[in-house]
C-alpha cells in the first residue's frame, strides 16, 4: 500500500515540475532577452488551446486536435541574428568616417550564439536526453526528449542558422508521429520547425547547395552599396525626404533577407526549388504541368505539395520570358 502511494506522489508531482520548468526557462528567457530587437516567446497552456480548435473549425476527431488535447503546455522562443541597417546616422548621407558609413547592424558571434548556448544548456542539465542532432543546409538541429515509464512527457526541438534561432518545447503526451501536424492548427511562428523531428516533409531528389538561399557577406555588402548609393544619391533632400528613403532602403533590405530565408526554409522543407507564383496580371513567367501549358491561378488550384515530382526553371532569352515546367508523380 505504501508503495502504491508512493507511486501516485510521483506521479502526481512529476507533471507540475515539468510545468515549472517550462516556466523558469521562459522567464529566464525573457527577463535576458525581451529588450532584444528580434527577440520574440510565446508560451500556451492547455486552457488556450480550445480556443485555436474553434478558431481554426479543426474537427475533433482529427489527428491535430487529438495532438493538441494530449499535450498541456508549449513554448515557442525565437531571435534573429541579423539586425537592420542604422539609418537616422549623419554617416549614412557621407558625414564622417566612410568606413562607418551604411553598416548593418549585426550582433557579434559571442551574442548571437549566447541564446543558444544558454538553451542547449538548460535542457542538458535538467535531465533531458538526446533524441537527434543534425547539421542539414547551414542549419543546426537538437532534439531533446523527457521520458517515463508511460512515454515522451517533454520535447524541445532547437534549430539555429545563420538567420536564427528557434526553440519549441512541448509538454504532455507526445506523440512523435503527430506532433508535426500541430502548425496546422496554431499559426505561432515557429512551430513550422516541427517536421523537422521526423523529417515529415515531402523531399523530391536532392537540391543544390543551401548557399544559394543564404544572406552571404557578398550580397550583403552589394545591399549596402546600393543603399548607400541611394543616400548620396539625394544628399541635397530635405530631411523629410531623407528620413522617407531611409525607410524604404531599409524596408527593402529586411525583406530581402526574410525572403532569403524563406527559401532556404522551402527548399529544405519540400527538397526543391520553391515555386512562387507570379502576380496577377504578369506575363513574364509561364507555367508547364507535364508538358501542358496552364494559367498561374491555375498551378495552386492543381498541385498540392507532395504531388511534385520535380521543378524545372529556365529564361527563354528568345522570349524573354521565365519558364516554370513542373513534373508531378
Amino acid at each position: 500500500m505504501k508503495k502504491i502511494l508512493l507511486m501516485v506522489l510521483v506521479l502526481g508531482i512529476s507533471f507540475p515540475v515539468l510545468a515549472q520548468q517550462s516556466g523558469n526557462l521562459f522567464e529566464q528567457l525573457t527577463e535576458k532577452y525581451a529588450d532584444k530587437d528580434g527577440f520574440s516567446a510565446s508560451r500556451l497552456t492547455k486552457d488556450m488551446f480550445d480556443l485555436y480548435l474553434r478558431k481554426k473549425n479543426v474537427e475533433e476527431s482529427s489527428e491535430v486536435a487529438v495532438a493538441l488535447k494530449n499535450l498541456d503546455n508549449i513554448l515557442v522562443v525565437s531571435e534573429s541574428n541579423v539586425q537592420g541597417f542604422p539609418f537616422g546616422t549623419e554617416n549614412s548621407f557621407g558625414v564622417g568616417n566612410s568606413e562607418d558609413k551604411m553598416k548593418p547592424e549585426k550582433r557579434s558571434k559571442d551574442d548571437s550564439d549566447l541564446m543558444h548556448q544558454e538553451i542547449l544548456n538548460y535542457y542538458k542539465s535538467n535531465n533531458y536526453t538526446l533524441f537527434k542532432t543534425e547539421k542539414r543546409m547551414g542549419e543546426d538541429i537538437k532534439v531533446y526528449l523527457k521520458k517515463n515509464d508511460s512515454g515522451i512527457k517533454a520535447l524541445a526541438l532547437i534549430t539555429k542558422s545563420s538567420m536564427a534561432t528557434n526553440l519549441v518545447e512541448l509538454q504532455g503526451d507526445i506523440d512523435l508521429t503527430t506532433v508535426a501536424s500541430l502548425s496546422k492548427a496554431i499559426n505561432l511562428r515557429g512551430l513550422e520547425n516541427l517536421y523537422k523531428i521526423d523529417n515529415s516533409g515531402p523531399y523530391f531528389g536532392q537540391f543544390p547547395s543551401s548557399g544559394h538561399f543564404e544572406m552571404t557577406e557578398e550580397r550583403i555588402a552589394e545591399m549596402e552599396a546600393r543603399a548607400r548609393e541611394i543616400a548620396e544619391r539625394h544628399v541635397e533632400l530635405s530631411e523629410e525626404q531623407r528620413a522617407k528613403i531611409e525607410q524604404q532602403a531599409q524596408f527593402q533590405a529586411q525583406k530581402q533577407m526574410e525572403m532569403a530565408e524563406k527559401y532556404r526554409e522551402m527548399a529544405e522543407k519540400y527538397g526543391r526549388q520553391p515555386i512562387f507564383l507570379s502576380t496577377p496580371g504578369d506575363t513574364n513567367t509561364v507555367y508547364y504541368i507535364n508538358g501542358k501549358k496552364v494559367k498561374p491561378e491555375d498551378v495552386k488550384k492543381k498541385l498540392q505539395d507532395e504531388e511534385i515530382e520535380q521543378v524545372v526553371k529556365k529564361h527563354d532569352d528568345k522570349e524573354g520570358k521565365t519558364v516554370i515546367k513542373i513534373t508531378t508523380k
